[in-house]
């Protein structure tokens, strides 16, 4: 792998984690946009974040009397992925790190399973850690890289 390689991996691992972080943090202020300048700002926001959650108000964390724009879970799943790309350097082979990604993705399958078929309901801080956890587990699965061997590589074009 050369230098322009390195770069490139470096660049989308930054990029893409800057992406999921800043979904997470429009999500919080949503409700602060609400409470501070009132209804109807800050909905443009949970329209934008509709597509790719529920938003639930009662599967959510809440901040000045008003729920995030996404749910405890999804809120947790893209934090943990765009801390992922901008913290996580494995030089695990792919077969482990996608055995990794499906184990750290089972809690929160789980949860939301027996939430369906049962009378259990998860609570909201259950549903963070479990869509964190998914969230860097999808990250093992879904970014092939080992970087690792990149960090080595770029040590030694110094």
């Amino acid at each position: 792998m050369n230098i322009a390689h390195l770069k490139i991996d470096t660049t989308i691992r930054f990029v893409l984690g800057i992406i999921f972080i800043f979904i997470s943090i429009i999500s919080a202020i949503a409700p602060i946009t609400q409470s501070v300048f009132y209804y109807p700002k800050g909905e443009n926001i949970y329209s934008l974040l509709s597509p790719i959650c529920h938003q639930y108000p009662t599967r959510s964390f809440w901040i000045m009397n008003r729920p995030f724009a996404l749910c405890s879970r999804c809120f947790g799943g893209y934090l943990g992925l765009g801390l992922s790309f901008l913290i996580i350097h494995s030089n695990l082979k792919y077969i482990k790190r996608l055995i990794l990604g499906l184990l750290l993705l089972t809690p929160g399958i789980l949860d939301g399973f027996f939430q369906l078929i049962t009378r259990y309901e998860s609570i909201n801080i259950i549903r963070f850690i479990t869509g964190l956890c998914a969230g860097v587990g999808l990250f093992y699965i879904i970014y092939p890289v080992k970087t690792k061997i990149i960090t080595q590589q770029k040590e030694n074009l110094k």
